[in-house]
């Protein structure tokens, strides 16, 4: 009764509702396409005018429970909780922080550092690589026994650049493949269980000894890394478990066929390991380029994922991160592969992918975990305060300043009374507390010193002439919070903030575009036992790192961060419609009124199902919304024992999106389906940069419709901002002074774009993606970037510190008008239809494959064809017509 007074064509659409047959093909279509359908089918989905309603069906339905959830709402919760639920997170906790048997790690680094000269066989396709022809370098243990002079030299081969173009064409010629998914998981599996865990004493030792660290240090490395790898093979499992049990989810292996280069960074080992381990997931084959001090440690790896079932060939591990090195055989590698996969300084890796472009390679993808300019900030409390001291020193201090979280900048509050000087001083007073030494076997030490680098903490006071910088030291500088040096936090990967109170400091933290927040509210009563954090810090599997993609320029290309939900499942994707979508209880949103007028853009067809595509992508959403975590142990407490309580909230964010329309292009429907994800996003969306390239007419660029309708309503109602460029260089410039690095969705054909676009999207640390995915999970991760809340506080705060999280949550996450609750439909099952009604393919279902036969050019029997009414499309730019009222 609602439907009928709100829409005139209701008695219409009642009869297309109880045809029986679509013999009138062409009625039924005009229905449809008239204006005011769509509203009158939502309004009526609650009612079943499939068939004639008896007694009998009146009752089945009133007996029919009425779904809760959707199939696909609750297999994404599960995929969800099989990575990032509390029961499996303390499962992952209990394997990679089990205790290390210290006297075995103890034992393995003196074998390690002992006295010796030798020659270690580097292979290549099983083969060991002559050392006749070839350079051949020493590589020394970065210290020697006890801290001092080292005794330990590994001679290895360098690989020349036609080793490359061998490798790499024979396993193409080959057509060398990864392990099936099911069959790779378990050989993943067995060596993670039996060769990493199983062996995390000699690892421990590998990495103290060439790193160097201290054989603490090396234990935290070791149990990040294997949380890491036993995070993406539990999502890996899970989606194999999806595909097999509810049917909702499948891997797909982008990289199928393909080849990865892994480069790992020089002061972080394993992350090497993280990243080949998640490539094999991916269905690439992997070349490993290390330093060669490195190489011992990655041929045990190679050789123990071979004795695991690894086919030989699909990693291969080359030494060739050296100035000794010949630049050409890197040079070749990033000619041939699909796929750069990068950890270390930010200017080594834009230069990379540089080269491959200049090298021709324009294909090639490229994930960029690199370095940042990272701050501590203090609001409304002095660094006299202890906590504040020795949690900012310890930003500076950690692995000798070379971590890419390492605190480059504190930024006092000068209304507490604090100067440059007062920090300085306070700062230098606080190094006290950390042990300093030499020596790797030592457990007490928390820095390892070693050759080249200072013993204590330089605290400046004044910008150096040469400018501010990462300082890949113990150096820190210090600046009033209002001074000339002003510290964007879109140029950081951690970033700290003490306030007087944990909701102050959150207020402030999450206004921030750092990937990692670290929130303190120190008492204030400076005897009181208080927590302290720094920039430094994130725990793995509680936490994520690296994960504001489009936000920082201190994650650069085509990476979501390391253990956040987009990276996680970057080799899984919702299955495409099938039966079960006739059967299975699917949610339908309504739709916004803005997002109505969007619709319109689209074609018919796309209109119905891209609007249950939305629907599907906000259960995603809904399945994958963050908790806060449990408490889990931080850095030790001042004025008190034990350790900082760490609480966090892995917070989605709308990623900064930028969309680019060449001239001649028209309004593609990509772009319009962009807009639609935006509208009805649960998330707290920011506006889309778009830009329109082409020759420039007197003022604007001229637009013509359907484009330019829709321009206005992204701009009225959307807040988009359209940037119109005259020509490349127009378009570039604007880039290079844009605030965020520049991240392109739908672009058609990445590497037919200008070189000097491509280049300088490169150079900015952004990223081009070619078109949109197709599938609801891969939509939502297109959507969205993970920035990781934590607050440190002792363990009489933790409950302050949830609640004060779940607050920002809802305040500053969440869209400020949330969308209605959706409703749930069963289908009615195909084999109870009477006749050709329409329960098989309800309304608002995927499977419209057989509307799109229907054809405007035949008439019914018993339909007249005035001339008015014969008006037929014939282009799909026909029916994107501006919807009335668009602009």
């Amino acid at each position: 009764e609602s439907a009928r007074a709100q829409h005139p064509i209701w008695t219409n659409l009642v009869a297309i509702i109880s045809l029986r047959t679509l013999s009138d093909s062409q009625g039924v279509m005009r229905l449809l396409r008239a204006p005011g359908t769509r509203q009158a089918l939502f309004a009526c989905r609650r009612c079943d005018f499939s068939r004639p309603v008896t007694g009998a069906s009146r009752a089945a339905a009133t007996a029919a429970p009425k779904p809760a959830v959707s199939a696909l709402g609750a297999a994404a919760k599960r995929l969800r909780d099989a990575v990032k639920s509390r029961e499996v997170t303390a499962q992952i906790v209990a394997e990679a922080d089990a205790p290390v048997d210290r006297a075995a790690a103890l034992q393995r680094l003196s074998h390690e550092l002992r006295e010796s000269d030798e020659e270690m066989e580097v292979f290549l396709l099983g083969s060991p690589l002559s050392t006749s022809d070839r350079k051949v370098v020493a590589a020394k243990t970065p210290t020697g026994p006890g801290g001092g002079a080292a005794v330990r030299t590994v001679r290895v081969a360098l690989p020349t650049a036609d080793d490359i173009a061998r490798l790499i064409s024979s396993r193409r010629e080959q057509k060398l493949a990864v392990p099936k998914p099911d069959e790779l998981n378990a050989i993943l599996e067995k060596y993670l269980t039996e060769k990493v865990v199983g062996k995390a004493s000699d690892h421990v030792a590998l990495l103290a000894a060439w790193g160097p660290k201290a054989i603490g240090d090396s234990e935290g490395e070791f149990a990040e890394v294997a949380a890491l790898l036993r995070l993406s093979l539990k999502a890996h499992d899970a989606t194999l478990q999806a595909n097999k049990e509810d049917f909702q989810f499948e891997v797909h292996r982008s990289g199928e066929g393909r080849e990865c280069l892994v480069m790992p960074p020089s002061n972080f080992a394993l992350l090497g390991l993280k990243d080949a381990f998640h490539m094999l997931l991916k269905g690439f084959r992997v070349l490993l380029i290390v330093q060669p001090r490195f190489f011992p440690h990655f041929r045990e790896i190679q050789r123990d994922l071979a004795d695991c079932g690894l086919p030989e060939g699909v990693v291969e591990v080359l030494p060739s991160i050296t100035p000794e090195a010949d630049p050409a055989v890197l040079h070749e590698a990033l000619k041939q592969v699909d796929r750069l996969q990068f950890t270390g300084s930010s200017a080594m890796f834009k230069s990379l992918v540089l080269k491959a472009y200049e090298l021709g390679n324009l294909r090639m993808e490229h994930a960029g975990e690199v370095s940042g300019l990272n701050k501590v900030r203090l609001d409304g409390v002095s660094v006299s305060h202890p906590a504040v001291a020795r949690g900012t020193c310890w930003a500076a201090m950690a692995n000798n300043g070379e971590l890419c979280t390492s605190a480059s900048l504190v930024e006092f509050d000068p209304s507490t009374g604090d100067s440059a000087d007062a920090v300085k001083k306070a700062l230098e007073e606080a190094q006290a507390s950390f042990r300093v030494g030499r020596d790797p076997a030592d457990d007490g030490l928390d820095i390892l010193l070693r050759d080249g680098k200072t013993e204590a903490l330089e605290v400046k006071t004044e910008e150096p002439a040469d400018g501010f910088r990462e300082w890949w030291e113990k150096t820190i500088l210090a600046v009033p919070r209002d001074g000339s040096l002003k510290l964007r936090t879109n140029q950081s990967l951690g970033h700290c903030i003490y306030a007087p109170s944990i909701a102050q400091a959150l207020a402030a933290g999450t206004k921030e575009d750092a990937s990692n927040i670290y929130c303190v509210g120190v008492p204030e009563d400076a005897a009181a036992p208080s927590a302290r954090a720094g920039t430094t810090g994130a725990k793995l599997p509680e936490s994520a790192f690296g994960g504001m993609r489009s936000y920082t320029y201190a994650v650069a290309g085509d990476h979501d961060g390391v253990g956040s939900i987009q990276t996680l499942f970057d080799n899984t994707k919702r299955r495409g419609a099938n039966w079960r979508d006739q059967e299975e209880a699917y949610a339908e949103y309504e739709l916004t009124e803005v997002a109505e007028m969007l619709l319109d853009f689209l074609t018919p067809r796309d209109q119905q199902t891209f609007n249950r595509q939305i629907s599907n992508v906000l259960e995603v959403y809904s399945a994958f919304m963050p908790e806060v975590t449990a408490p889990y142990p931080g850095q030790g407490l001042v004025g008190g024992e034990g350790r900082s309580q760490l609480v966090t909230l892995q917070a989605l964010r709308p990623s900064r999106k930028q969309l680019l329309i060449p001239r001649g292009v028209g309004l593609p429907e990509d772009i319009v389906k962009v807009a639609l994800l935006c509208e009805m996003s649960p998330l707290r969306e920011l506006p889309v940069d778009l830009h329109l390239l082409g020759a420039a007419q007197v003022g604007k660029l001229r637009v013509t419709d359907p484009l330019k309708s829709f321009l206005r309503v992204v701009e009225k109602n959307l807040g988009w901002r359209v940037h119109y460029h005259a020509d490349t260089d127009a378009l570039t410039s604007a880039l290079r002074e844009a605030e965020y690095p520049p991240y392109f969705l739908c672009a058609k054909d990445r590497h037919m774009l200008p070189v000097e676009v491509m280049n300088t999207v490169a150079e900015q640390g952004g990223y081009v993606y070619e078109g949109l995915p197709s599938d609801a999970l891969s939509l939502f991760r297109c959507m969205t970037a993970t920035q990781a809340w934590t607050v440190a506080c002792t363990e009489g705060q933790v409950a302050e510190a949830t609640a004060e999280l779940e607050k920002a949550w809802k305040s500053i996450g969440l869209r400020e008008e949330p969308l209605p609750a959706p409703e749930f439909t069963q289908p009615k099952r195909r084999d109870m239809d009477i006749g050709g009604g329409f329960s098989a393919t309800p309304f608002g279902a995927e499977d419209d494959s057989k509307w799109d036969e229907l054809s405007d050019d035949d008439e019914s029997d018993d339909e007249a064809a005035p001339a008015t009414d014969s008006k037929k499309s014939s282009t799909a730019s026909d029916d994107k017509k501006a919807p009335s009222g668009g602009a």
